[in-house]
């Protein structure tokens, strides 16, 4: 087996690890393990392995909080961090509970900017999440597949049909590339693109905003 796809399949294979030994080890002990998975997969990635691992710690942090403050209204939910950048995606059937989630993640250390896509509605969402999860699913292998994409520093999150990409792109080309990748597949609605480019200076250049004037 060639060097390549040792560190293609180890990456698939620390995930699971960390979801096989979560249900029998506490919080705080699931936290380390995803954290050393993040420094790991960080190894490759732009960004650093300290702002990996903060990431995690963001991460965590703003779930913990969400979910202490609804009670579990915020369960459906979706939170992703790169470099400090948060964004939020999922449903919730209260205004409330939005401008909500955009107060708490704002008022971590460590985030810089927060975009907020969580959509107010009715619905659960609970029958469109195997489809997401497929779409995610394929999404994911074609950025892996494109030898002109660095598939590792994407991030893929899906949300009703609506695929969201966020990290570090090598170059406006390419973000365009991964762009048009996951808006081939079938069942994709539109791609939201919060990808930077690895050389852009506003990259660790966001002035904290106050959080009241966020929505």
């Amino acid at each position: 087996m060639s060097s390549n796809n040792t560190r293609k399949n180890f990456r698939f294979i620390l995930p699971l690890l960390a979801l096989g030994l979560a249900p029998s080890i506490s919080g705080c002990a699931v936290a380390a393990v995803g954290a050393v998975v993040t420094g790991v997969s960080a190894a490759r990635q732009e960004r650093s392995v300290g702002h990996a691992i903060d990431d995690v710690s963001i991460k965590t942090a703003i779930e913990t909080d969400l979910q202490r403050e609804s009670t579990g209204a915020l369960v459906n939910t979706s939170v992703t961090v790169i470099e400090g950048r948060v964004l939020l995606t999922g449903r919730v059937a209260d205004p409330e509970l939005r401008l909500a989630a955009t107060r708490i993640a704002w008022g971590e250390e460590g985030v810089l900017r927060v975009a907020n896509n969580i959509e107010v509605t009715d619905e659960s969402g609970w029958l469109d999440r195997p489809n997401d999860i497929w779409i995610r699913t394929q999404v994911a292998t074609v950025l892996l597949t494109d030898g002109g994409v660095k598939d590792v520093n994407y991030t893929i999150d899906v949300v009703n049909g609506v695929v969201y990409l966020t990290g570090v792109g090598q170059n406006k080309d390419e973000i365009k590339r991964a762009v048009a990748d996951a808006e081939s597949i079938d069942g994709v609605k539109r791609v939201e693109n919060y990808v930077v480019v690895k050389d852009d200076p506003s990259r660790f250049g966001y002035v904290r905003e106050s959080a009241n004037t966020k929505n």
